[in-house]
Protein backbone atom coordinates (compact mmCIF):
# COMPACT_ATOMS: atom_id res chain seq x y z
CA UNK A 1 0.00 0.00 0.00
CA UNK A 2 2.89 2.21 1.08
CA UNK A 3 4.59 1.96 -2.85
CA UNK A 4 1.06 2.55 -4.39
CA UNK A 5 0.95 5.99 -2.64
CA UNK A 6 4.77 6.65 -3.87
CA UNK A 7 3.63 5.86 -7.23
CA UNK A 8 0.85 8.45 -7.01
CA UNK A 9 3.06 10.78 -5.40
CA UNK A 10 5.55 10.79 -8.35
CA UNK A 11 3.09 10.67 -11.60
CA UNK A 12 3.29 14.16 -13.07
CA UNK A 13 0.75 16.98 -12.05
CA UNK A 14 0.46 18.26 -15.45
CA UNK A 15 -0.29 16.24 -18.47
CA UNK A 16 1.16 17.99 -21.72
CA UNK A 17 -1.16 15.62 -24.34
CA UNK A 18 -3.10 17.39 -26.63
CA UNK A 19 -2.80 19.49 -29.36
CA UNK A 20 -1.94 22.90 -29.22
CA UNK A 21 -0.95 26.48 -30.89
CA UNK A 22 1.18 29.38 -29.67
CA UNK A 23 3.00 32.50 -30.86
CA UNK A 24 6.96 33.09 -30.16
CA UNK A 25 9.04 36.65 -30.54
CA UNK A 26 12.45 36.79 -30.10
CA UNK A 27 15.59 36.94 -32.43
CA UNK A 28 17.27 35.46 -35.24
CA UNK A 29 21.10 35.31 -36.00
CA UNK A 30 21.55 34.37 -39.55
CA UNK A 31 25.13 33.82 -40.58
CA UNK A 32 25.91 33.39 -43.98
CA UNK A 33 29.51 32.45 -45.91
CA UNK A 34 29.25 33.77 -49.35
CA UNK A 35 31.90 33.16 -52.11
CA UNK A 36 32.53 34.10 -55.42
CA UNK A 37 35.20 32.51 -57.49
CA UNK A 38 36.30 32.31 -60.93
CA UNK A 39 34.65 29.57 -62.42
CA UNK A 40 35.73 29.79 -66.08
CA UNK A 41 38.83 31.61 -66.99
CA UNK A 42 38.85 34.15 -70.35
CA UNK A 43 38.38 37.93 -69.27
CA UNK A 44 39.67 36.82 -65.74
CA UNK A 45 43.12 35.24 -65.79
CA UNK A 46 45.10 32.71 -63.78
CA UNK A 47 46.07 35.90 -61.45
CA UNK A 48 42.70 37.35 -60.93
CA UNK A 49 41.04 34.09 -60.04
CA UNK A 50 43.23 33.80 -57.19
CA UNK A 51 42.63 37.29 -56.45
CA UNK A 52 39.08 36.76 -56.83
CA UNK A 53 38.78 33.41 -54.56
CA UNK A 54 39.75 35.98 -51.55
CA UNK A 55 38.24 38.88 -52.40
CA UNK A 56 35.06 37.06 -52.66
CA UNK A 57 35.39 35.43 -49.65
CA UNK A 58 33.11 36.75 -47.02
CA UNK A 59 31.35 36.01 -43.82
CA UNK A 60 28.02 37.86 -43.33
CA UNK A 61 26.09 37.67 -39.89
CA UNK A 62 23.39 39.56 -38.72
CA UNK A 63 21.09 40.08 -36.00
CA UNK A 64 17.03 40.56 -36.33
CA UNK A 65 14.07 40.45 -34.33
CA UNK A 66 11.86 37.17 -35.12
CA UNK A 67 7.84 36.05 -34.69
CA UNK A 68 6.48 32.77 -35.00
CA UNK A 69 3.24 30.66 -34.67
CA UNK A 70 3.49 27.20 -33.55
CA UNK A 71 1.61 24.27 -33.74
CA UNK A 72 1.51 20.48 -32.35
CA UNK A 73 0.31 17.46 -31.10
CA UNK A 74 1.84 15.92 -28.07
CA UNK A 75 1.15 12.17 -25.73
CA UNK A 76 2.43 12.32 -22.55
CA UNK A 77 3.66 8.92 -21.26
CA UNK A 78 4.59 9.18 -17.58
CA UNK A 79 7.12 11.61 -17.38
CA UNK A 80 7.95 11.08 -20.91
CA UNK A 81 6.39 13.29 -23.60
CA UNK A 82 6.54 12.45 -27.67
CA UNK A 83 4.74 14.77 -29.72
CA UNK A 84 4.93 16.52 -33.57
CA UNK A 85 5.41 20.17 -33.83
CA UNK A 86 5.07 23.00 -37.01
CA UNK A 87 6.19 25.92 -37.17
CA UNK A 88 6.94 29.21 -39.50
CA UNK A 89 8.71 32.27 -38.26
CA UNK A 90 10.39 35.39 -39.48
CA UNK A 91 13.95 36.14 -39.83
CA UNK A 92 14.28 39.06 -41.83
CA UNK A 93 17.65 38.86 -43.32
CA UNK A 94 19.08 41.63 -45.54
CA UNK A 95 22.60 41.79 -45.79
CA UNK A 96 25.37 42.71 -48.39
CA UNK A 97 28.81 42.87 -48.45
CA UNK A 98 31.04 45.33 -51.28
CA UNK A 99 34.88 44.95 -51.94
CA UNK A 100 37.27 47.23 -54.29
CA UNK A 101 40.63 46.32 -54.85
CA UNK A 102 43.55 47.00 -57.39
CA UNK A 103 44.10 44.78 -59.69
CA UNK A 104 47.15 42.73 -59.02
CA UNK A 105 47.53 41.61 -62.85
CA UNK A 106 46.74 45.50 -63.53
CA UNK A 107 47.03 47.65 -60.92
CA UNK A 108 46.31 50.55 -62.64
CA UNK A 109 42.67 49.36 -62.70
CA UNK A 110 40.00 48.42 -60.67
CA UNK A 111 37.14 46.18 -59.82
CA UNK A 112 34.37 46.19 -57.39
CA UNK A 113 32.36 43.04 -56.08
CA UNK A 114 28.84 43.71 -54.47
CA UNK A 115 27.06 40.68 -52.38
CA UNK A 116 23.51 40.36 -50.60
CA UNK A 117 21.61 37.66 -49.27
CA UNK A 118 18.25 37.54 -48.38
CA UNK A 119 15.75 35.47 -46.52
CA UNK A 120 12.65 36.56 -44.70
CA UNK A 121 11.06 33.48 -43.34
CA UNK A 122 12.10 30.34 -42.52
CA UNK A 123 9.41 27.50 -41.56
CA UNK A 124 10.63 23.55 -39.80
CA UNK A 125 8.67 20.40 -38.90
CA UNK A 126 10.03 18.56 -35.93
CA UNK A 127 9.34 15.80 -33.33
CA UNK A 128 9.75 16.95 -29.65
CA UNK A 129 10.99 14.31 -26.77
CA UNK A 130 10.53 15.73 -23.23
CA UNK A 131 10.72 15.14 -20.04
CA UNK A 132 7.52 16.38 -17.62
CA UNK A 133 7.96 17.27 -13.82
CA UNK A 134 5.31 19.31 -11.66
CA UNK A 135 4.39 22.30 -13.92
CA UNK A 136 7.52 22.17 -15.84
CA UNK A 137 8.21 20.47 -19.42
CA UNK A 138 11.62 20.12 -20.86
CA UNK A 139 12.39 19.24 -24.66
CA UNK A 140 14.92 18.12 -27.01
CA UNK A 141 13.32 18.99 -31.11
CA UNK A 142 15.12 18.23 -34.13
CA UNK A 143 13.84 17.73 -38.14
CA UNK A 144 13.08 19.13 -41.43
CA UNK A 145 13.56 22.91 -42.19
CA UNK A 146 12.87 25.51 -45.09
CA UNK A 147 13.02 28.78 -46.42
CA UNK A 148 13.47 30.71 -49.42
CA UNK A 149 16.73 32.56 -50.14
CA UNK A 150 18.12 34.85 -52.56
CA UNK A 151 21.57 35.73 -53.92
CA UNK A 152 22.24 38.65 -55.37
CA UNK A 153 25.90 39.34 -57.05
CA UNK A 154 26.88 42.19 -59.12
CA UNK A 155 31.18 42.27 -60.33
CA UNK A 156 32.12 45.48 -62.54
CA UNK A 157 35.64 46.79 -63.38
CA UNK A 158 37.21 50.18 -65.21
CA UNK A 159 39.91 48.20 -66.91
CA UNK A 160 37.64 46.59 -70.29
CA UNK A 161 34.32 47.67 -68.65
CA UNK A 162 34.40 44.35 -67.23
CA UNK A 163 30.90 43.32 -65.95
CA UNK A 164 28.69 40.07 -64.43
CA UNK A 165 25.77 39.86 -62.73
CA UNK A 166 24.01 36.76 -61.13
CA UNK A 167 20.50 36.86 -59.07
CA UNK A 168 18.53 33.69 -57.68
CA UNK A 169 16.11 32.83 -55.61
CA UNK A 170 15.30 28.88 -54.35
CA UNK A 171 13.66 27.04 -51.84
CA UNK A 172 16.25 25.52 -49.45
CA UNK A 173 15.61 22.96 -47.01
CA UNK A 174 17.93 22.12 -44.57
CA UNK A 175 17.80 20.37 -40.77
CA UNK A 176 16.86 22.26 -37.12
CA UNK A 177 18.52 20.84 -33.68
CA UNK A 178 17.53 22.57 -30.24
CA UNK A 179 16.24 22.84 -27.00
CA UNK A 180 13.31 24.62 -25.02
CA UNK A 181 11.01 24.69 -21.82
CA UNK A 182 7.76 25.03 -21.02
CA UNK A 183 5.88 25.99 -17.92
CA UNK A 184 2.50 25.58 -17.24
CA UNK A 185 -0.28 28.49 -15.97
CA UNK A 186 -4.06 27.98 -15.80
CA UNK A 187 -6.45 27.74 -18.00
CA UNK A 188 -4.68 25.73 -20.75
CA UNK A 189 -1.82 28.21 -21.16
CA UNK A 190 1.39 27.73 -20.81
CA UNK A 191 5.03 30.05 -20.92
CA UNK A 192 7.94 28.99 -23.35
CA UNK A 193 11.31 29.26 -24.09
CA UNK A 194 13.27 28.06 -27.08
CA UNK A 195 16.91 27.99 -28.75
CA UNK A 196 16.72 26.56 -32.25
CA UNK A 197 19.75 25.83 -34.78
CA UNK A 198 19.21 25.43 -38.43
CA UNK A 199 20.99 24.90 -41.50
CA UNK A 200 19.91 25.35 -45.00
CA UNK A 201 22.82 24.29 -47.00
CA UNK A 202 24.61 25.97 -50.05
CA UNK A 203 22.52 28.50 -52.82
CA UNK A 204 24.68 28.10 -55.81
CA UNK A 205 24.62 30.24 -59.22
CA UNK A 206 27.30 31.19 -62.08
CA UNK A 207 27.23 34.64 -64.43
CA UNK A 208 28.73 35.29 -67.45
CA UNK A 209 31.89 37.56 -67.30
CA UNK A 210 31.23 39.81 -70.30
CA UNK A 211 34.11 42.94 -71.40
CA UNK A 212 34.91 45.35 -74.11
CA UNK A 213 38.15 43.21 -74.39
CA UNK A 214 38.64 39.25 -74.75
CA UNK A 215 35.04 38.97 -73.49
CA UNK A 216 34.10 36.08 -72.03
CA UNK A 217 34.45 33.69 -68.61
CA UNK A 218 32.36 33.15 -66.05
CA UNK A 219 31.84 33.56 -62.24
CA UNK A 220 30.87 30.55 -59.54
CA UNK A 221 28.60 31.89 -56.81
CA UNK A 222 27.85 30.21 -53.22
CA UNK A 223 26.01 31.42 -50.16
CA UNK A 224 25.77 28.54 -47.27
CA UNK A 225 23.09 29.62 -44.69
CA UNK A 226 22.92 29.21 -41.12
CA UNK A 227 20.38 30.55 -38.61
CA UNK A 228 20.38 30.38 -34.29
CA UNK A 229 17.06 31.39 -33.34
CA UNK A 230 16.28 32.52 -29.36
CA UNK A 231 12.27 32.56 -28.79
CA UNK A 232 9.78 33.02 -26.02
CA UNK A 233 6.41 33.04 -25.59
CA UNK A 234 3.00 31.55 -24.73
CA UNK A 235 1.33 28.29 -25.99
CA UNK A 236 -2.67 27.15 -25.54
CA UNK A 237 -3.62 23.50 -24.90
CA UNK A 238 -7.06 23.16 -26.33
CA UNK A 239 -7.87 20.16 -23.62
CA UNK A 240 -6.13 22.07 -20.71
CA UNK A 241 -3.52 20.55 -18.64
Amino acid sequence: MSSGVALAQSAPTVDWSGFYIGGLVGATNSQTQAKTTVGYQKYLNATDARQMAQAGDSDLSQWQPSVGLVGGYGKQFGHVLLGLEASANSIYLNDERTVSENYVSTPASRFILRQSVRADWMATLRPRLGWAEDNWLGYVTGGLSVTQLQLDTLFVDNAFSGYSKSSDTKIRTGWSLGFGGEYALSGGWALRGEYLYTNFGALKSMSETTSTNDSGGSLAHKAELDTHAVMVGLTYRFKGF
